[in-house]
């Protein structure tokens, strides 16, 4: 009977842990990547906006620091859930077992 419980309850934990996992992941890859700053400038080129065709040396300096910022924070971001979600995991394991 006690053994029955515990499966059951780690089979929850586990099911609680892989919403916890999806839900992470969804919200990691909503971040904005370098290619989408890559894709600006194309993208009004070909939608034939006004701005001029070569993109001057001051803005591709700038798209260039904007998508080195933002890669360099999405791998920290990546590191830091590849590091808390099997602690979170467990947290959540031990403290539902301290409960029960």
């Amino acid at each position: 009977e006690l053994a029955a419980a515990a499966n059951e309850a780690l089979e929850r934990f586990r099911e609680e842990g892989k919403k916890t996992t999806l839900r992470l992941v969804d919200m990691e890859s909503s971040y904005l990547t370098v290619d989408f700053f890559r894709r600006l400038p194309r993208e009004a080129e070909k939608a034939g906006s006004p701005a001029p065709s070569n993109v001057d040396q001051y803005a591709e300096g700038h798209f260039r620091r904007i998508a080195s910022n933002v890669s360099s924070y999405i791998g920290l971001v990546a590191d830091t859930l590849r590091n808390t979600i099997p602690k979170a995991v467990v947290y959540c394991q031990v403290r539902q077992a301290k409960q029960s």
